[in-house]
């Protein structure tokens, strides 16, 4: 074998070892070099406070007029990577209490429906013993309570 030969083998090794090294060490330090590089947590979606304007809710649901309170809040749909490729989906979920006049107007096409998962932040304002109706895609109603459950997804 030739010495430029000896030479381009030797080169060729040195950098697949530099190469086998900076993966080996990526794959330790990939679970915190997130935080250091300034990422998030990206185990845990984020969400915001809970609201409780209600102008939103009446643009996005105005068959719930007249609204007495609402309570409401939005998360990341899924916990984000670092770097984050493409757009976030988000979830927004809320309880709305309606006047007893527009639940009895609700309730009058509602079915019976399984209990939501809410939100850890809005399960103090939901109703104690609920018995939810289903009155449209995404709402939820406990004619008891007049509170209206929504969900709703946007990207």
């Amino acid at each position: 074998m030739t010495r430029p030969a000896k030479i381009a083998l030797f080169v060729t090794a040195a950098v697949i070892a530099c190469v086998v090294a900076a993966c080996g060490v990526a794959s330790v330090f990939k679970d915190w070099v997130p935080g250091l590089a300034g990422c998030a947590d990206p185990t845990k979606p984020t969400k915001t406070a809970v609201f409780t304007e209600p102008a939103r809710i009446r643009q996005m649901y105005p068959e719930l007029e007249p609204i007495q309170s609402v309570h409401w809040q939005e998360h990341e749909a899924r916990p984000r990577a670092c770097p984050e490729i493409g757009p976030m989906d988000y979830e927004m979920n809320g309880l709305v209490v309606v006047t007893d006049a527009k639940a009895a107007e609700l309730s009058t096409t509602a079915s019976p429906a399984p209990s939501p998962d809410i939100p850890e932040d809005l399960r103090p304002f939901a109703p104690p013993s609920p018995q939810w109706q289903q009155i449209g895609p995404g709402l939820l109603l406990d004619r008891a309570s007049r509170t209206v459950y929504f969900t709703h997804a946007t990207s």
